[in-house]
Order: structure tokens, then C-alpha cells, then sequence
């Protein structure tokens, strides 16, 4: 018989990021530099956010030396489908807000099983967790720095394009062809809202975001965004930047903070907030999911949407 830990199973992996300015001595908290947080997984830039300043708690030392608390906190599963399950490789790029400064910065990953263990330290206090790795690294510099984790992710769906060739160039049909994925993604979201519903019961559950239908349904929450004014236009094709990455996606990104453009008529947001609070929520996050970040060439099936979640 085998223990249980054993037979426990990959769920996740997560890691963390927290840069601050140095020497921490005695104090139970530190501040965190703002600045700007990029994320590439396997070749495919998939976030790229401003990271605010904050503070850190002091958690206490590690296998990796001393551990704050994350300013940034990223599950890996959430990147799917970039996602693949045999060898992964994830770049984070962070890019202070002043150049100058030296800062140290603490980079840290967690491998998350579906199963909780129980240990007892040697002052015999005893610890339980789903965590059946951990690592990370520390590092001093002054402007951008970046670093690297390579693993394995037995959790991560297979998609059929994963076998696919890179792809190293682009030709006008393909550039066509994506900006018509992109319109009719944008079109989806219009009365009667049948196909928008749809899409939104299509996501896969491991995406970090369920949507409860039937409640959206009785509420009738894309029904009443319309009727506020929310409306999602498809891009402007000059304003649409394609990106190869040397895998079979393609990164679709636009010239604003949204590949879709704003289209919501005057007094919209007057009008969603008189709306009930869940309401609110339901028509921001639906149409937060219609924006993803890359399209992917589907093996015989020509360009399809695989966003993975962040934007």
C-alpha cells in the first residue's frame, strides 16, 4: 500500500512576485515598488499589467530565504490553453517605475495538489497544506529584471492545435481571417443574446471564472446591459497589432487597453449603476471574457479564439 500523499494529483501550480527596496531587519511588513508586471508562457505574452505599490507582510523564512507576502499572485492554471502538459516555460518580466532604484525582488512557486497533508515540526506545532513543492529565488538589481520557471503541468487540457507547426509569418488572408474571429466574436454579444449565452456556457470550468446561467437567464442580465447602452464593437483593423511567438498562437492585441473598442452609448454608466449590484457584475464580467488576448490556429479548422483569461 502506498501512503496517501502519493496518490495525490497536480492540480496547480501558482507563483508569486513582490519587489521592495531592500534590507527588511526587523519589521514585520515592507513596502512594494509599483512598476509594471509582464508574463510569457511559452513564448506567448499573456498579461501585461501596472503593478501598484503596496505593502508585504513578513511571512518568515523559507526554503527560498526570507518570504513576504505577493504583490503579484498568479495561478498558472488560469493560463489555459496555453498551457501544456508536458515541459512549460514561464518568463515574469517586471520593470520598475523609476529606473534608478535599486530593489531586491523576491520570486516564489508553489505546486498545489488535490490533497491535504499533515506534518509536525520539529517545536512541535503541526502544519497542514496542499502544497507538495515549493522554490523560488531572490535577486538584487536596478531596472528591469526577469525570471524564469520551468515545469510541468499534468493538469493542463490538451488542445488540438498543440501539435501544430510554429507559425513564423503572417499572410494577408490569415490577418482577414482573424479580424473576422474578432467581429464575430464582438457580434455575439446583440439581441436575442442566444449565441452569447452560449458562448459563455461553453467556457471551461478551469478557467478561474464559473457563470451560473439559469440566474443569468432569470435575470436576464445581457438583455438589460443592451437596454443600459453597453454595447462591444469588433476592433478597427488598423488598430489591431498581430504578434507571432514562434508556437501556433498568435497574440491579437490593440492599440488601447482593450482589443474591443468602447461603443457604449452616452449615459451608459449612469444607467448600469442604477442597476442591482449583481447585475452590474454579471454584464462587466461577461463582457470582460468576449476579450481575449490570442488567437490560435486550430489544426483543419482554420483561426479560432483561445483566450487564455487575462487581459
Amino acid at each position: 500500500m502506498l501512503p496517501a500523499a502519493s496518490l495525490a494529483d497536480t492540480v496547480n501550480v501558482e507563483v508569486s512576485f513582490t519587489p521592495y527596496p531592500g534590507e527588511v531587519g526587523q519589521a514585520t511588513e515592507v513596502r512594494t515598488l509599483p512598476g509594471r508586471v509582464e508574463v510569457v508562457l511559452n513564448g506567448v505574452p499573456v498579461l501585461d499589467n501596472p503593478l501598484a505599490a503596496s505593502r508585504a507582510l513578513v511571512m518568515g523564512t523559507g526554503p527560498s530565504g526570507l518570504e513576504l507576502s505577493p504583490a503579484f499572485w498568479l495561478p498558472v492554471r488560469a493560463l489555459q490553453p496555453v498551457l501544456r502538459r508536458g515541459p512549460n516555460l514561464l518568463l515574469l518580466r517586471f520593470t520598475p517605475q523609476e529606473s534608478q532604484i535599486h530593489f531586491e525582488s523576491q520570486f516564489r512557486w508553489v505546486v498545489v495538489s488535490d490533497q491535504m497533508t499533515t506534518t509536525t515540526t520539529a517545536q512541535g506545532a503541526t502544519l497542514t497544506t496542499n502544497q507538495v513543492g515549493e522554490g523560488g529565488e531572490r535577486r538584487q538589481s536596478q531596472g528591469p529584471v526577469t525570471f524564469e520557471h520551468r515545469f510541468e503541468a499534468p493538469f493542463a487540457r490538451a488542445e488540438p492545435w498543440h501539435s501544430d507547426p510554429p507559425i513564423q509569418a503572417l499572410e494577408a488572408s490569415d490577418r482577414a481571417a482573424i479580424l473576422a474571429v474578432l467581429a464575430r466574436r464582438a457580434a455575439l454579444f446583440a439581441p436575442d443574446f442566444a449565441a452569447a449565452y452560449a458562448s459563455l456556457a461553453a467556457l471551461p470550468a478551469d478557467r478561474g471564472l464559473r457563470f451560473d446561467l439559469v440566474a443569468m437567464r432569470r435575470e436576464r442580465c445581457l438583455e438589460r446591459g443592451h437596454a443600459a447602452g453597453v454595447r462591444l464593437a469588433a476592433p478597427a483593423p488598423a488598430d489591431v497589432r498581430l504578434i507571432t511567438t514562434g508556437s501556433p498562437v498568435v497574440v491579437a492585441r490593440g492599440v488601447g487597453p482593450s482589443l474591443f473598442r468602447p461603443a457604449n452609448l452616452p449615459g451608459t454608466e449612469a444607467r448600469l449603476a442604477a442597476l442591482p449590484e449583481d447585475v452590474g457584475f454579471c454584464i462587466r464580467r461577461s463582457l470582460q471574457r468576449s476579450d481575449p488576448p490570442a488567437a490560435a490556429a486550430g489544426e483543419g479548422a482554420g483561426w479560432a479564439v483561445a483566450g487564455v483569461g487575462l487581459s
